[in-house]
């Protein structure tokens, strides 16, 4: 998720000249750094520019019905696994879309810390073509400020811990069972809890109308140090709203969760992530889970569970392994159609090896099934081999 900083350069910036003077640093800077890091000429403002090339390689494979070239042929999104009675389909996927590239900026001004972030992938999109040119725009994944104890803008929800997310070949690991969202926000830091309200969006079948929030959702998080890694409680409270023609109806939801890294041994970690809410919805699973559905007019909360679990074994100083567990259980209200997703699993195993710092190798087997509340139920088997520089 993040990348750390080995090397510097000095680049002598003048505040008018700051573009050509960051194009300059860049363009001296040697390849082999794993970020750069640079100041003004006054020596006031850090620059950082880092982030990672990433070719993937993808095999899947599905049980019943074809995988659409979209998102899902580019990363495992369990909604996108085919389900019923189709036929079994095959395809191979090389891509680079996953790779980024961020900018940070960290300064003191008046006895006051302040710092911004600015991160771009080109997941997502849907622009580019495989006949010629595989052209894909950039999207905004991190635009954000801090001012201190303060934060503004788009980033991880202060309901997701990513410190517990696990080490993967894929975009992300263990995607049924952990909370995975980015979104505006401002959010207070105070020690080891934080606080936030976060932009309101309601994820509900049986209207197009998601966007009629008034009340931001608020999100919580306390983090504990334990040996060796850490423990953190999470907590979510929310209004689920629909207005249109002839239906004005709001219903409140909320999440807790528990999370966290412990070390194994001398080297080994157990990570973790254990989640139930009842309209907790778009919160986890990536889109898995509904916020509610509408029934008669109504909004009828959808109750889930998302759990995952991973355990990392480093073979030397230059290898390691993880097996993966996850899952999201759906609690569908009475009604529902058939088509709605009732739950979904997945495990996966992969081998990293990396020959030098920024540089890393993968290769992973993943199996995972979806089903429906009509009994629907489907299989995707994904091999993933990849090749990572990070900068």
């Amino acid at each position: 998720m993040t990348t750390n900083t080995q090397k510097s350069i000095s680049g002598r910036l003048t505040r008018t000249g700051l573009y050509s003077g960051i194009l300059s640093a860049l363009l001296a800077a040697p390849l082999t750094a794993s970020a750069y890091t640079f100041k003004d000429s006054s020596g006031d403002v850090e620059f950082k520019v880092g982030g990672y090339a990433k070719l993937s390689a993808i095999y899947s494979g599905t049980d019943s019905g074809k995988l659409d070239n979209t998102l899902g042929r580019n990363i495992y999104l369990p909604s996108a696994t085919p389900v019923g009675s189709g036929d079994s389909y095959q395809t191979l996927d090389l891509t680079a879309r996953e790779s980024r590239i961020n900018f940070g900026a960290k300064t003191t001004q008046g006895g006051h810390k302040l710092s911004m972030f600015l991160e771009m992938d080109f997941l997502g999109t849907t622009d580019g073509n495989e006949v010629v040119s595989n052209s894909y725009s950039p999207r905004m994944r991190h635009f954000f400020f801090t001012f201190d104890n303060w934060l503004f803008g788009q980033t991880w929800s202060t309901f997701m811990d990513t410190a517990a997310l696990a080490e993967s070949v894929d975009f992300l690991p263990m995607p049924e069972g952990i909370v995975f969202i980015r979104q505006a926000q401002v959010r207070y830091t105070m020690g080891n809890v934080q606080v936030a309200l976060e932009n309101p969006e309601s994820y509900i079948t049986g209207t197009a109308d998601r966007d009629v929030g008034i009340l931001p959702d608020l999100t919580a998080n306390m983090k504990l140090k334990v040996e060796g890694g850490h423990l953190r409680f999470n907590g979510l409270f929310r209004q689920l709203r629909v207005d249109e023609p002839g239906i004005d109806e709001s219903e409140f939801g909320y999440g807790i969760g528990v999370s966290g890294k412990i070390k194994v041994g001398s080297t080994d970690d157990f990570r973790f992530s254990a989640n139930y809410g009842d309209g907790m919805g778009r919160y986890t699973s990536l889109g898995l889970v509904k916020d509610g559905i509408l029934i008669n007019g109504k909004i009828e909360t959808v109750k889930s569970i998302a759990a995952s679990a991973a355990y990392r074994h480093v073979w030397n100083a230059k290898a390691s392994s993880n097996i993966i567990l996850s899952m999201a259980d759906i609690d569908n209200p009475g009604g529902a159609a058939a088509s709605e997703n009732k739950g979904s699993t997945s495990i996966q195993i992969n081998y990293l090896f990396r020959p030098v710092k920024q540089v890393s190798y993968g290769i992973m087997f993943l199996t995972g099934e979806r089903e429906t509340e009509g009994d629907g139920k489907g299989r995707l088997n994904r091999i993933q081999a990849s090749a990572k520089y990070s900068f």
